[in-house]
């Protein structure tokens, strides 16, 4: 008998309790006992703080220059003002949209390179004998560069591929959210141009951005532009992109959760079997 007067069942078996147990946890809290020293809700939290009131900002500056538009559409031709305040509110509105999507893309990006880098360290002592491939051992220090990825030919940039390059063999990839090599390469492809060139960059980088978007298939409501003799001068990430980015990181903390809880609780059937 216990302290309390309990008496537990004699034919409870503790690895029995412990699959039990290991399948009543959410997916999320493998990934965050995986990240120990991690804050990941509180991160992504605050990114989504900020975007929100980015896009509270960007409405009340869009109805304001609807209100000038319109007494400028009452006065007509006579309004020489409101046609100075109605151009400084089109500039403000451009480029206040352009320094939202440099703070967007300057959380998002890092966030999910860093969650990767994280993810990957933390598994390093899972990987099987399928993930000790020779390409890796020439890796040598730059093996978890996520700049970098291994090929026969030697090493070359390209930060989805170096995702695909660890999670494909450990079989984290099965797990990880349909379609997120686009986002990615969207998401960092326009993280490089914004942090290198500023707001506005060079047509040259205009036109190639703008070439990307049709031929790597990304869909036409990921980016928005604002035009100059009809065509791209700046781009942003909308507010639909911004979204599915957050969307896309959520999916991919729940499918590293899976993965890792689809692992423990077959360790532990392996374990409770004669």
């Amino acid at each position: 008998m216990t302290r309390d007067g309990f008496i537990p069942p004699s034919d409870i078996d503790a690895k029995e309790l412990a699959r039990h147990l290991s399948e009543a946890l959410p997916p999320r809290v493998y990934t965050q006992n995986l990240l120990r020293f991690t804050l990941l809700e509180e991160q992504l939290a605050a990114i989504k703080a900020l975007l929100d009131r980015n896009r509270q900002v960007e409405d009340a500056t869009r109805i304001k220059f609807e209100e000038s538009n319109n007494k400028r559409a009452e006065l007509g031709p006579d309004s020489d003002h409101l046609d100075a305040l109605h151009e400084e509110r089109f500039w403000q509105a451009v480029l206040q949209d352009s320094a939202h999507s440099m703070s967007a893309v300057g959380m998002l990006a890092p966030f999910v390179e860093s969650l990767f880098v994280a993810v990957f360290d933390g598994l390093k002592k899972r990987e099987n004998a399928a993930g000790r491939e020779a390409r890796r051992e020439r890796a040598d220090g730059q093996l978890r560069n996520p700049r970098f990825v291994f090929h026969k030919k030697g090493p070359r940039e390209g930060l989805v591929d170096w995702i695909d390059q660890w999670a494909t063999p450990c079989g984290l990839k099965e797990y990880l959210p349909e379609g997120y090599q686009k986002t990615l390469a969207a998401l960092f492809g326009y993280r490089n141009n914004m942090l290198h060139d500023g707001f506005e960059w060079p047509a040259e980088k205009i036109q190639k951005f703008s070439q990307r978007i049709a031929s790597d298939n990304w869909p036409k409501e990921w980016f928005a532009s604002a035009d100059k003799v009809g065509k791209p001068w700046l781009y942003y990430m909308s507010r639909e992109f911004c979204a599915h980015c957050t969307e896309t990181i959520e999916g991919i903390i729940e499918g590293v959760g899976r993965y890792l809880k689809d692992d423990r609780v077959a360790r532990i059937c392996q374990k409770v079997q004669p």
